[in-house]
């Protein structure tokens, strides 16, 4: 008697957990690396496949991107 896979279930919070921590070692190598290397080049193509995965399970292909700040300025900043 054969068993049904358990395949077809994506756990979006784990896979989007590990895929975070991938991504963030592939941007500390573009970090280090020469701009145009091949380690450089490789590291911008993991970035890209990870943002196309993420866009697959979020709908946002800027999940991982770097947000800008949502606190607004003080206001002593601004009469300067």
């Amino acid at each position: 008697m054969s068993r049904r896979s358990e395949r077809g279930f994506v756990n979006t919070q784990e896979v989007l957990e590990k895929l975070c921590f991938g991504r963030a070692g592939a941007v500390q190598v573009m970090r280090s690396a020469k701009v145009g290397s091949p380690h450089y080049r490789t590291a911008t193509h993991l970035c890209e496949a990870i943002d196309d995965m993420v866009e697959k399970l979020t709908g946002d292909r800027a999940h991982f991107h770097d947000k800008p700040a949502s606190t607004a300025p003080r206001e002593d900043s601004l009469k300067r």
